[in-house]
């Protein structure tokens, strides 16, 4: 499972801690802190990866948090780390962003000594 933001992951944790609850983007933008568009982008990663489900009603979409067994053991060992480690669990989220984009930016500036200097 690969997650690309601390909002993703702070989406994913308040859903799971509320257990079958469900959700509208508005109340999660509210409880996060978050914009409305920011959220409902979460909220469809989430769901395009099966960790959440939806069900629509009256046009409005509701979520609630519904992974499988294998993959509900996995946030559950995510969410024991980020609440024991939480700057480890942030740094790491920020590194996985930097190596291609950073990397290959900052080698254009690398300076090479030429052969026979």
């Amino acid at each position: 499972m690969h997650i690309s933001s601390i909002e993703l992951l702070e989406v994913l944790l308040l859903l799971r801690k509320s257990g079958e609850r469900e959700w509208r983007p508005a109340d999660v933008a509210r409880e996060i802190g978050s914009s409305m568009m920011s959220i409902r982008d979460r909220l469809a990663n989430l769901a395009a990866r099966d960790l959440i489900a939806t069900r629509e009603v009256d046009d409005d979409l509701w979520y609630h948090y519904a992974p499988e067994s294998e993959v509900r053991h996995v946030v559950d060992e995510l969410a024991r780390a980020y609440k024991e480690r939480r700057l480890t669990i942030i740094d790491m989220i920020y590194a996985r962003q930097l190596p291609g984009d950073i990397e290959t930016f900052s080698d254009a500036f690398l300076i090479r000594k030429k052969d026979g200097d």
